[in-house]
């Protein structure tokens, strides 16, 4: 193994060129059996959807781990074409809100829920009282469920740019919910994803400015695919806000949502 070449690694597994057509996500020691099967079946689920996507093969072990095996996709991270190409930011971001309206158009309801996804994460929350957790709750009940297709982490990461197409990556998450919780995601990933509090205050207020500016753009790019008002995305914002909060974020993105929620009438306690 140490002779192959390494693409990706993430908190659950590694990811290597396996052969010159697939490519090997081997898992790290702790994650469970019951996550690597999920994550295949999942994406055999996907695979039958006319969605561009990477096709899953087959679900063995590769080197003494437990491995899924995947064609191999040749392309570029959304992410750092951004980077790369800033004059083109706003053509990448149309580009992306069009992928995105497209999977919300399919409906796949063997998937979880989004709805008890979204309970589960919220209810282990450690950095939210049980009454605010109560309270949002309350308020998750209240909102449609919905029955689209949701990635459930749909950012630049995980879009693959290739010679003649764009692919859309790393689908564990995926739920049949409603397309405004998927979308407010995306959103607060795309204002404050990866966030940390080591720049100049000048250099971090224009970063939250410029970042503001352009998750604005995607949501109008998007309402050209889908019409809703801003409040009916605006319902969405805390509970998706609370349910990322769940996850092994930067602590300084932890405040900036925490500050989203708090700000809410009720949620101070």
């Amino acid at each position: 193994m140490e002779h192959k070449q390494i693409i990706g690694e993430g908190s659950t597994a590694r990811v290597i060129i396996f052969s010159p057509n697939e490519v090997v996500k081997l898992f790290h020691g702790h994650i469970s059996d019951d996550f690597i099967e999920h994550e295949y079946k999942v994406n055999k689920m996907i695979n039958q959807l006319r969605l561009s996507v990477p096709e899953v093969r087959c679900s063995k072990p590769i080197f003494g781990k437990r491995a899924l095996i995947y064609k191999r996709v040749e392309g570029t991270t959304l992410t750092s074409l951004l980077e790369s190409q800033p004059r083109k930011a706003l053509h990448h971001l149309r580009r992306m809100a069009t992928l995105q309206a497209s999977v919300h158009e399919k409906e796949l309801p063997t998937l979880p829920t989004q709805f008890d996804v979204l309970k589960q994460k919220i209810s282990s929350v450690k950095e939210l009282t049980q009454d605010q957790k109560k309270r949002i709750l309350e308020e998750l009940e209240k909102l449609p469920k919905g029955k689209s297709l949701c990635h459930g982490d749909f950012h630049p990461d995980n879009i693959l740019i290739t010679k003649d197409n764009a692919v859309i990556i790393d689908w564990v998450d995926a739920t049949c919910g409603n397309r405004m919780a998927d979308l407010a995601r995306t959103l607060l990933i795309l204002r404050y994803g990866g966030l940390q509090d080591r720049t100049s205050f000048l250099n971090f207020r224009t970063t939250l400015y410029v970042r503001k500016l352009l998750a604005m753009y995607y949501r109008k790019s998007y309402t050209r695919h889908y019409q809703f008002s801003l409040k009916t995305l605006e319902s969405w914002m805390i509970p998706i806000a609370a349910a990322r909060l769940s996850e092994n974020l930067p602590d300084f993105e932890k405040k900036l949502l925490l500050s989203i929620i708090k700000r809410n009438k009720g949620m101070n306690k």
